[in-house]
């Protein structure tokens, strides 16, 4: 059943029977960030302590209205004074927004210093507990994501690192959609869980990413934790610049600067080309190239192994201009490579496969093989990319003077091979734990929020409706408060319903673990002997998994042409299954979208909505009608016929 209110949530509430819900989920609207049209809503008051009292006076009904056992899940943002008093978001959500969407709303109040962090969340809870309510945790709703990218920043289109890419201006940064260029929002950086997944591709890519980061694939778009093994991420081809920057560096200089890559050094002002005897053609051109750009060129020979001397200043600065890096670890193509066209990078990587390369001819394939060098493979790839062309680079080890040395081993063909078994290089083959040290939240402008890597590899918007901070005196708001709140001190609870899985670690932990008693040395300023003593012992983990922590890693949701400020489905998800049990009574008086209604039918519980907006109204009739197949009475409970879905959790 759902019951669909428009009006006035404290009015409406109050009509409502004492003692009839088992739960409410909902996102009132933020202090002084948004308009949504009508006249005495809340979140437009004068100054935030009316703000605050009247969002009080709503949760007093609510409370009356819930069971003795029920429970409030409640999400609220913080508000930032500027130095006009106006207020803006210190974090939070935002979607396309309908006409009346009028931000950044003015504030009268004076009582906070400019740029003064409101504390908006934690004014309110504690009013709440003042109030009666009953405390009992506050849960952080983090955002995550990140890895190596393909940036159209001032200086140019280049790959970038997520970190590098961090330092910058977003408004100076664009990422590329698959499509078009599209305008980067905002990023966040977080460290670290120990949940991150490292997805590993046929062509031998590794991308590490938050459990809940999502990428579009062959079953649709889906988070790294839904990824199974065959899946096939979608992909694109990276445009070249509309004016490359090709000169008087010819194709000529990209291709003696891609052969220096894989088998050039220096030395003062020699630069030497290591080669085969056999390579006569290699020798010839060399010579070509060391002339027309006013340098010169000899050739030594030593057994079957030649080594080509060359002088001249401008071929020292084609080196410098088109090089990174000095040594067989570390060289690659320079970031300025990038602004230059298509026809330059494919004979840089031509002269790098003269060197490094073996041309399989049966099987119209370059073999590749160089030692361990991560900046090469990112430029290999992200070269292909840029070309069209398919490329595998594998992790490996050669044998060397009776050692294993670390290598990198693939193919790259300029056409696909057309055989009948031919795998997809986007696949996933394996999924295993990332050892990354950060995480990064991106936030992009234009549907369909993809934007890709480096290699081509597209990958979904981190917060595809985030509203970034642009701030360079304090740390980026990465975070939303989730406050659970009671009614009372004992409430109906299944901690089973939300357990996660237990880490490798932990079971390993659990079947034998150390236990350090009283007198080891750590515990001697608490009356041990200071003795180390450990002993060997038997330790619990729970089966069904460990108990849910209060960082919460969920993505912001967008629904499209829809509430700007759409509530993420995974929120009243773990509330609904954490408090309630198959047919109890949901409640949001702050309805919106009704993404608290829609889950609630989807779980087999019963929602209760009240919206103030009429225009609203149709958004959340169309979900909710999606979801279950029936129509809709205004202000009347709705029964719905029993689906396969509405079962018990």
């Amino acid at each position: 059943m759902l019951q669909i209110i428009q009006g006035d949530s404290l009015t409406e509430l109050r009509k409502l029977p004492s003692n009839s819900i088992q739960l409410c989920v909902t996102s009132p609207p933020y202090f002084g960030l948004r308009d949504y049209g009508k006249e005495g809503q809340i979140g437009l008051e004068p100054t935030f302590q009316e703000f605050i009292q009247n969002l009080t006076n709503v949760f007093s009904e609510v409370r009356r209205v819930l069971k003795k056992d029920g429970c409030l899940f409640l999400n609220m943002g913080d508000s930032m004074v500027s130095k006009q008093t106006s207020c803006a978001p210190a974090c939070g959500t935002s979607d396309k927004a309908p006409e009346d969407y009028r931000p950044n709303i003015k504030s009268t109040d004076k009582s906070l210093p400019p740029k003064s962090l409101m504390g908006i969340p934690w004014r309110l809870a504690l009013s709440l507990q003042d109030d009666g309510w009953i405390l009992r945790q506050d849960i952080i709703w983090c955002i995550s994501g990140g890895t190596y990218l393909y940036v159209k920043s001032q200086k140019g289109e280049m790959p970038m690192t997520a970190k590098d890419l961090f330092r910058l201006n977003p408004k100076t940064i664009q990422l590329w959609n698959g499509k078009k260029w599209t305008q980067l929002l905002g990023m966040n950086k977080s460290e670290r869980t120990g949940e991150e997944l490292e997805l590993l591709l046929r062509s031998g890519e590794r991308i590490s990413c938050t459990p809940t980061h999502k990428f579009p694939t062959s079953r649709g778009l889906i988070s790294a934790k839904e990824i199974r093994i065959g899946d096939i991420i979608d992909s694109c081809t990276i445009p070249e610049p509309e004016n490359p920057r090709d000169c008087s560096i010819d194709t000529d200089a990209a291709w003696l600067a891609g052969l220096y890559i894989a088998e050039g050094s220096t030395s003062g002002h020699c630069i030497q080309i290591a080669g085969h005897t056999k390579e006569i053609d290699r020798w010839e051109r060399v010579k070509r190239i060391a002339l027309k750009f006013g340098g010169t060129a000899t050739i030594s020979i030593d057994g079957n192994k030649s080594n080509i001397r060359l002088y001249g200043k401008f071929l020292h600065a084609i080196i410098g201009e088109l090089v990174s890096g000095r040594t067989s670890h570390d060289k690659g193509f320079a970031n300025v490579v990038w602004q230059y066209s298509n026809a330059f990078i494919n004979e840089m990587l031509l002269g790098y496969l003269s060197g490094d390369g073996h041309h399989d001819i049966k099987n119209n394939r370059w073999r590749l093989g160089f030692t361990r060098n991560y900046n090469l493979e990112r430029d290999l790839r992200t070269a292909a990319a840029r070309l069209g062309y398919p490329i595998t680079i594998k992790m490996s080890h050669v044998s060397y003077n009776g050692t294993q040395r670390p290598a990198l081993r693939g193919e790259i063909r300029f056409t696909r091979a057309g055989h009948h078994n031919e795998k997809e290089k986007f696949e996933v083959v394996q999924i295993r734990k990332a050892r990354c040290r950060h995480v990064y939240d991106l936030g992009v402008e234009d549907e369909p929020h993809l934007f890709s890597l480096a290699s081509g590899v597209l990958t979904h918007n981190s917060k595809p409706s985030c509203m970034p901070e642009s701030v360079t005196d304090r740390y980026t708001k990465a975070h939303e408060y989730i406050f659970l709140l009671t009614k009372s001190p004992k409430y109906q609870w299944f901690q089973n319903n939300i357990r996660e899985p237990n880490s490798e670690a932990s079971i390993k932990r659990a079947e034998y673990g150390w236990h350090c008693d009283r007198d080891s040395p750590k515990n001697a300023s608490m009356g041990g002997t200071g003795i180390h003593t450990e002993k060997m012992g038997k330790r619990f983990a729970n089966p069904k998994g460990k108990n849910p922590r209060s960082v919460w890693s969920i993505n912001p949701a967008s629904f499209k042409d829809a509430h700007f400020a759409t509530f993420p489905e995974e929120i009243p998800k773990r509330a609904i299954l954490a408090s309630t049990k198959g047919g109890d009574t949901v409640l949001d008086p702050f309805a919106g979208s009704g993404t608290t209604g829609k889950v609630a039918l989807e779980l087999g519980r019963q929602a209760t909505l009240i919206e103030l907006n009429p225009n609203y109204i149709s958004l959340i009739k169309q979900r909710t009608s999606t979801t279950i197949g029936f129509a809709f009475q205004l202000n009347s409970p709705l029964t719905y016929p029993t689906s396969p879905n509405n079962k018990s959790q």
